[in-house]
């Protein structure tokens, strides 16, 4: 059923710059004066090819301590102090600015001020998006916060309110998923948030901005689905883990919303279940500190509160 347009493949190459805290002059100077310029047109070009095929590939340099171990890295994220290059912005350019969230962390590039985005699961995915796109999904989120939130909600509300204001806001763009028509947009939070479409994957991080925006705790998966491949997402609710695949439990039939989108007439298969519920038609590499054996906030919990 779902399958990734865009292919979010994060590649690294960390280099040693020990001492080296701070960059100076040329961005572009200081990289070919470390790298050699063999090394360094190497990594613009497989950037540059890696942005036509709509993946995300990184490339930095960055520093060490005296010890010779490398920059911290939050999330997986770009290392403390380093300096950069990507396919989303061809462009040598230190982060700026870095803000780090219950689930991500958010780093602002020096030269454009993009956001690169990483979620807590260990896999490294970095999500890219311009200022202009990075402020809209932005505020989004804090109107959520402002509308759908309120003093002492428990974790179990929480997250039904993330599922009701996303079957309430977001579409599945099946025909046009179908027929291979798919846009960068429908795989992205910005589809889902800002232009109201999108498949599974900008279901599953809008998920995770939103959970960020209250202070639940997620997990952004990636997979297969009936043998397709697939994001959804884990949630932690009152110290236990879950699986949530809202974008198959968001029906569509036939290709057409009227027949089964909305709060209230999800099906329930896929809200706060179990591993070995899961691993009936879903596959992904378990995460080590998020097993999903819980059944309290399950079916017959969700059922309850649907009606």
């Amino acid at each position: 059923m779902i399958r990734i347009f865009q292919a979010f493949l994060f590649s690294a190459l960390l280099l040693g710059m020990s001492g080296m805290q701070s960059w100076a002059g040329s961005w572009d100077a200081q990289v070919e004066a470390y790298l050699g310029s063999a090394e360094k047109q190497k990594m613009e070009q497989e950037a540059h090819a890696a942005a036509a095929e709509g993946r995300v590939m990184v490339y930095w340099t960055a520093p060490e301590d005296e010890a010779g171990n490398p920059a911290e890295r939050i999330y997986d994220g770009i290392p403390n102090g380093a300096c950069f290059y990507s396919s989303q912005d061809p462009v040598w350019q230190p982060v700026v600015q870095q803000t780090v969230y219950p689930n991500s962390v958010h780093q602002v590039g020096g030269e454009n001020g993009s956001v690169y985005v990483s979620w807590n699961n260990g896999r490294g995915i970095l999500f890219p998006y311009t200022e202009e796109r990075y402020q809209a999904i932005r505020a989004e989120v804090q109107a959520f916060r402002q509308n759908h939130t309120w003093a002492g909600m428990t974790d179990f509300e929480k997250e039904m309110q993330i599922i009701q204001y996303l079957v309430a806001h977001v579409s599945y763009p099946y025909r046009r998923y179908r027929s291979g028509q798919d846009t960068t947009d429908d795989h992205s939070v910005y589809g889902a948030l800002v232009l109201g479409e999108a498949v599974c994957e900008g279901y599953a991080e809008a998920f995770c901005w939103l959970a960020d925006a209250c202070g639940l705790e997620t997990r952004f998966l990636t997979g297969s689905y009936h043998g397709e491949s697939h994001s959804w997402n884990m949630v932690k609710l009152e110290g236990h883990w879950y699986h949530v695949d809202l974008s198959a439990d968001d029906p569509v039939v036939n290709g057409s919303s009227a027949n089964g989108f909305g709060w209230g007439r999800l099906w329930n298969r896929y809200l706060n279940r179990t591993d070995a519920e899961f691993g009936k038609d879903h596959v992904w590499e378990p995460l080590s500190d998020a097993a999903c054996v819980s059944e309290f906030y399950g079916p017959d919990a969700v059922t309850e509160y649907l009606h």
